[in-house]
């Protein structure tokens, strides 16, 4: 593995509205992801405790709701939120497009 790697979300596939670069930049231990959300879109409720996995939301663009078990937060570019690996969360557009930049760990 070299000491970097260099890749544009706008050249890997998009799956629908998804753009996974974990494979593009060849991560090791982290995976990264741009979600472009239409507006009214709504991720898959899921959560990441079988991987151990904890997530950050960064919001770039627009304004969502991510639903963290029964509480919605409402975010606005240049929001982040943590999510632990055993909690359910999903994602909600609301009427404008907007733009997410999600990290994942173990």
């Amino acid at each position: 593995m070299t000491d970097y790697t260099k890749a544009n979300y706008q050249d890997v596939d998009d799956r629908n509205g998804m753009y996974f670069l974990r494979d593009e930049l060849d991560c090791e231990n982290v995976g990264v992801t741009v979600v472009e959300c239409e507006p009214g879109w709504e991720g898959k409720e899921h959560d990441h405790e079988e991987e151990r996995q904890e997530e950050v939301y960064v919001l770039i663009e627009g304004e969502a709701t991510v639903t963290v078990e029964d509480e919605e937060i409402a975010m606005e570019a240049g929001d982040a939120i943590r999510i632990a690996p055993d909690v359910t969360h999903q994602i909600r557009n609301g009427d404008t497009e907007s733009r997410f930049v999600l990290i994942g760990a173990p």
